[in-house]
């Protein structure tokens, strides 16, 4: 809550509050419907499912809400999407500690004495004594929660894909493409920003970008099936590679027919191996596919230098322990290269890093030698008094 304290944010006076924006609404559906299951669960005594339940909607927030929303809580006016976002937080974090304390009572009383107590004189002094919260129906929209649930999974396909392809989340990439036919625009816009890729192309058959591997796995059927083993092995080539690799990876059965014999082809005796065909990765989830186009032209690499740039100047304003707020002189030496890259780009890097000037080639002993995607860079910020 650094930027509320910044802004002198009181949530109290914004009690009626109702959110607007579609990420708003998604994370309060989405604690709603976790009060509820959580209430549900321990009321059957299953609490390794309550605390299941509580932890995959942490993550949800913390890795999904807070990342989707940085810009409205960085934002330097105080207009109605911070005021929203802001709200919405507060909101959340004030229930989830109730319905977590039962679990971790020191950590959830230490957040709640923290954003509750010191606020507001009228609540009670621990959040052990406050009473359980009720889900409230009329905010639950379960298909909301099912297209952003979609959205996410993407997204974890897409990180997990240039994790597999060594490619940093800062390097834009050109196209995704994904093996479903439908994602409405906002989600789709929310995917290319959150993987940044440029173009997001839906309905694209996997088996044009993806190899294929899927063989017997020999010490089970051919312990069975011996001798049938070759036919087995040409009967499975036959077979769309695609949607054998996706019945078997979901658990179901695919029979085939060698010599009047039914052999049912499954997850136990198939070997399925799937690799991004060259210049592709993918990556795959029951019947999602994701793959990205990992071809990297001159304008994206310029892009990619200008991103890993940004973010070195920010985390050496974090490690100097610059104020958020500081307005700093920007240094770099060193990289000819680097430095026409930085000119060109000039005014985006010194607004994003509230940059007063960037001075070149300036003598300083106090330049902090960097890695930019292979290349190095000396770099140092002051604050301007």
């Amino acid at each position: 809550m650094l930027y509320a304290e910044i802004d002198q944010f009181n949530p109290l006076q914004y009690a009626d509050f109702k959110p607007t924006n579609i990420m708003d609404k998604w994370i309060i559906s989405k604690l709603n419907t976790v009060v509820k299951k959580v209430d549900s669960k321990l009321e059957q005594y299953d609490i390794t499912s309550a605390a299941i339940l509580i932890e995959n909607f942490t993550d949800e927030l913390s890795n999904w809400y807070v990342r989707r929303n940085r810009e409205r809580f960085w934002a330097q006016e105080l207009n109605d999407e911070k005021i929203g976002a802001y709200c919405t937080l507060y909101r959340v974090l004030t229930t989830l500690v109730k319905i977590a304390a039962p679990f971790v009572p020191f950590m959830a009383d230490e957040i709640y004495q923290n954003l509750v107590v010191g606020l507001d004189k009228n609540e009670p002094e621990s959040v052990h004594l406050c009473l359980w919260p009720n889900a409230k129906e009329n905010e639950i929209d379960l298909k909301l929660e099912t297209e952003m649930d979609l959205a996410y999974k993407i997204v974890k396909l897409g990180r997990g894909a240039r994790n597999i392809a060594n490619i940093k989340n800062r390097q834009p990439l050109s196209k995704m493409l994904i093996s479903i036919d439908t994602l409405p625009e906002y989600y789709a816009d929310i995917v290319k920003e959150e993987l940044n890729v440029k173009e997001i192309d839906l309905g694209a058959e996997m088996s044009d970008y993806v190899n294929f591997e899927i063989k017997p796995n020999l010490p089970v059927l051919g312990k069975e099936y011996g001798k049938l083993i070759p036919k087995i092995k040409q009967a499975i080539s036959e077979k769309n590679q695609m949607d054998l690799a996706n019945t078997v990876k979901n658990g179901g059965i695919e029979y085939i027919e060698i010599e009047d014999t039914q052999i049912a082809l499954n997850a136990d005796n198939l070997l399925v191996t799937m690799q991004g065909k060259e210049g592709f990765a993918f990556s795959g989830e029951g019947e999602i596919g994701v793959v990205l186009d990992t071809t990297i032209s001159p304008a994206l690499k310029e892009e990619g230098f200008v991103r890993e740039i940004l973010s070195k100047v920010q985390n050496m304003r974090k490690d100097k322990g610059f104020e958020v707020l500081d307005n700093i002189n920007l240094y770099v030496a060193g990289n000819a290269m680097l430095e026409e890259v930085i000119k060109k780009n000039e005014e985006l890097i010194k607004h994003d890093t509230l940059a007063v000037n960037v001075l070149y080639n300036e003598n300083k002993s106090s330049y902090t030698e960097t890695n930019i995607n292979g290349e190095n860079l000396n770099i140092d910020v002051e604050v301007v008094k």
